[in-house]
């Protein structure tokens, strides 16, 4: 871990490392294969290790405590296990589940669950990232919200649409990804 003394190195550090794993995962990987166990409890850990390994002593590794969004730290295991095994069904090629509902699914679980102290959504939008590059499908350019200057509108939107996903609706939350994806003229 490096030592950080300002917000600026800090991000300046997070930055460099998130790119870094965009790289290892997905750039310079094969794609995951459809029905192969590839999601699992060891690869989010890893995944988030090598975000925020040089920022956080305790990256990687699950929260021990509860915090005021997520479920108990004591089902944080059982919880991404299920998520593993659901993943898996809605992945398989028997299944009909249209590619951003998958996805919607993924991310909204992960992040209900928000395993770590910290960096749970990034965590979340490169595991999701992973899965449309397995599928060979467009990722998303997910918007820099606290860059833009409607960034609040577009937070809303997403918020919402994690809420009705909470509540077992997901066609918000995949209609947001579908406005993430690149516009081709």
């Amino acid at each position: 871990m490096t030592k950080l003394t300002t917000r600026a190195a800090r991000h300046a550090v997070e930055t460099e490392s998130i790119s870094r794993a965009y790289d290892k995962y997905i750039f310079r990987t094969r794609r995951k294969k459809r029905a192969s166990k590839w999601l699992t409890e060891e690869l989010l850990r890893n995944v988030h290790h090598d975000m925020f390994g040089l920022v956080w002593n305790w990256a990687g590794k699950y929260r021990t405590e509860n915090l005021n969004i997520g479920m108990d730290w004591r089902l944080i295991l059982e919880q991404v296990r299920l998520l593993c095994d659901d993943f898996l069904h809605w992945d398989s090629p028997a299944s009909t589940m249209p590619i951003l509902e998958v996805a919607a699914r993924l991310q909204n679980r992960l992040t209900k669950i928000h395993p770590f102290r910290n960096g749970n959504g990034r965590h979340a939008r490169l595991i999701t990232d992973i899965f449309f590059y397995s599928r060979e499908h467009p990722l998303p350019e997910w918007p820099q919200i606290h860059l833009m200057s409607k960034g609040h509108q577009i937070r809303e939107q997403y918020i919402a649409a994690m809420q009705k996903s909470d509540q077992g609706d997901f066609s918000a939350l995949a209609k947001f990804f579908e406005t993430c994806l690149p516009k081709h003229s």
